[in-house]
Formats: C-alpha cells, sequence, structure tokens
C-alpha cells in the first residue's frame, strides 16, 4: 500500500513539472524588468500574465542575465516560451514568432530646450518667413478694403489728402493694431460697410492670432529638430554597448560614446557629457517616466524599426492557443492602457503576424 501511495505521489509529481512551462526572461526594460525583489513587470509580463491566466496554464519564470541569450535558451529546449525579443528572419528559422504586440524604432533623447532661446531661433527660421509675409498680404487685404470703403467719408483718418499708397498704409496699420487687440483709437471706420467689415476682422482676427501663436511656437520646436543621423555628424553622442543603435550608428561612420545602460547614457546628457542619446525609442519614454529627474526630449525616428513578439519553439503544440489569446488581447482597449502606462510615444501593434 505504501509502495502503490509512493508511486502515485511520483508519478503525479512529474507529469506536474512536465506541465510546468518555463518561461524565459531577462532585463530589458520596458517589456519585462525586475523590480529588484524578483519580481518581474514590464509590458511583455503584463501581456503574458493576462494569457496565461486566460490559459490556465502552470509556468515558472527562468531568468538570464542577457536578454540576446534567450533565443539559444529556447533553442536547446532549457526554456518554453521567451517573452521579449524582436522579430528576426534569421531567428524565425529556428524559432516561431508569436503574434507582434509592440513596435518600436531608434529614438533621441536631447536636453530640455530654453523655451526663450527656441522661440528666438525660430524667428531666424524659414517657416517663420513664410508667417510673416502671409500675414502682410492678410493684412495687406483688409487694409486696402478698409481704405477703399473709407477714404470719402473718412477722410481725416484714411483719405483727405492722402496718397493711395499712403491711405493703404492707414488701413494696414488699423488692421494690424485691431487684429493685436491694441486698438489705438487713433483709426476707426465710421461708415456702415466699414463698420461690418471691421467686425467681421475683430472676430476673423481672434482666430488669426491663436494660428499665429501657435505657427510660431512650431517655427521654434523645428528650429530645434534633429535631422537624423545627419546632424549627428556635428554632435557628441552616447549610446549603448553593442546596442542596436551603436551598430547603427558605427555603419555611417558616426563616432560614439559608450555607455553600460540607457540609464548611464541619460545621466551623461544630464551631465552636458553629450549632446544627444541615441536608444530605442520606448525604452527613452519609459526611462523618462521612471527616472522624471533625468530631464530629456525624446526626438522619435523612424530608423531601424523593431517588432516583439513571444516566441517559442518551432512547431510547438504552444503556438495556436498562445497566439489566439495574444491576438484578442493585444486588440483591446485594455492592451492600449497597457502600453500607454510604459511608453508615452507607444506604438503597439496588432494585426498580421510577422
Amino acid at each position: 500500500m505504501n509502495r502503490l501511495l509512493f508511486l502515485l505521489i511520483f508519478f503525479s509529481t512529474v507529469l506536474s513539472a512536465q506541465d510546468t512551462l518555463r518561461v524565459g526572461v531577462a532585463h530589458f526594460p520596458p517589456y519585462t524588468f525586475d523590480d529588484g525583489n524578483g519580481h518581474w513587470n514590464g509590458m511583455a509580463m503584463d501581456l503574458w500574465r493576462q494569457v496565461a491566466g486566460e490559459e490556465m496554464l502552470v509556468y515558472r519564470l527562468v531568468p538570464y542575465e542577457k536578454s540576446d541569450s534567450l533565443l539559444a535558451a529556447l533553442a536547446r529546449e532549457e526554456i518554453d516560451v521567451l517573452l521579449a525579443t524582436p522579430i528576426s528572419s534569421e531567428a524565425e528559422q529556428s524559432v516561431d514568432f508569436l503574434q507582434t504586440y509592440h513596435r518600436s524604432s531608434l529614438g533621441l533623447a536631447l536636453p530640455p530646450s530654453n523655451s526663450l532661446w527656441a522661440i528666438v531661433k525660430g524667428l531666424f527660421t524659414l517657416q517663420f518667413l513664410y508667417i510673416v509675409i502671409g500675414l502682410s498680404v492678410l493684412l495687406l487685404i483688409i487694409g486696402s478694403l478698409v481704405y477703399l470703403l473709407e477714404r470719402k467719408s473718412n477722410g481725416d483718418q484714411f483719405g483727405g489728402e492722402r496718397t493711395v499708397w499712403q491711405g493703404i498704409g492707414a488701413g494696414f496699420w488699423w488692421a494690424g493694431v485691431t487684429m493685436t487687440t491694441i486698438g489705438y483709437g487713433d483709426k476707426a471706420p465710421a461708415s456702415l460697410p466699414g463698420r461690418v467689415i471691421a467686425m467681421l476682422w475683430m472676430l476673423m482676427a481672434l482666430a488669426v492670432t491663436s494660428s499665429l501663436t501657435a505657427a510660431i511656437i512650431s517655427a521654434a520646436d523645428a528650429s530645434s529638430v534633429v535631422e537624423f543621423p545627419r546632424d549627428l555628424q556635428q554632435k557628441s553622442v552616447g549610446v549603448v554597448q553593442d546596442a542596436p543603435a551603436a551598430v547603427y550608428l558605427r555603419s555611417r561612420g558616426q563616432e560614439v560614446n559608450t555607455y553600460e545602460s540607457a540609464k548611464e547614457g541619460l545621466l551623461a546628457l544630464d551631465r552636458d557629457e553629450i549632446e544627444v542619446f541615441v536608444h530605442d525609442a520606448t525604452a527613452l519614454h519609459h526611462l523618462s517616466r521612471v527616472y522624471p529627474n533625468l530631464r530629456a526630449y525624446i526626438q522619435p525616428t523612424d530608423a531601424r524599426p523593431e517588432a516583439y513578439a513571444f516566441a517559442v519553439r518551432d512547431d510547438s503544440q504552444l503556438y495556436e492557443p498562445l497566439n489566439q489569446a495574444v491576438i484578442e488581447f493585444t486588440t483591446t482597449s485594455d492592451w492600449q492602457s497597457v502600453v500607454s502606462s510604459y511608453d508615452d510615444g507607444s506604438r503597439s501593434a496588432s494585426g498580421s503576424r510577422e
């Protein structure tokens, strides 16, 4: 009897161990990362917990020191599922990638610009010149119209002994001070048609003033945008050692300063040791949220796009049920909320399999 009980317990333990999935994880924020107390968080972890709960899966996490060793571990059958890895055609030959759950690309971390200086620089751009020319033409049209309507009935202010150009200039001045709501009161339409035009212009000027403010801010922002990768040639650039950004920039002849982690790179940017730090845009957004004291402006790019997905062994029976569960959850608003909690500039993905 005791022998039979022992055998039942033994086989029950073996079957339970076989049913427990081994899930490979590594420090790869914001997809998977250890909070320092042995608890794993991240975008991919949140997705996996949802999928595992939906499929009622029993699993244990198998930590690895480096994320790039997970694919090899999966191929060696040390783990059953890999949670966070970029999709690649080379890896697809030995593993199966599930539905893409997030996309990202390189981003630039730049020092927060001085807003006043940015606006001053924006005043000397081609974009601002176009704004001035367009506004001048509009004021000239309104001023000319008021002059034509007022030159006879309101000669003291718009007509009289003035030449045509002087009269148009008076109308131009009136249109300008009216638009800015300064309204000196030195000139005002007196005729009914002139006052109708004046009323319409005052209402229109409210929208014009708002648009002008937005356009000036846009011009200031445009003056601080870095053309990637061309403008980096004149700047000191930081990257994480052997990261995709380092490979990408070195292949284009860019000199770079290397750091052990993205956090160290942002610290170097904060200390003015470098002018630009290039890294995965999603990771940069996440770090700027986790460490708000490391102030930086994140400029996204379209360079070196990557898609992230779970992976299982080739021809694994886990593929179909896991893939279906991933698709179902990543097409919901709940998943969008998860992504936004890790990436302010999120590029979540759902759709066809990569």
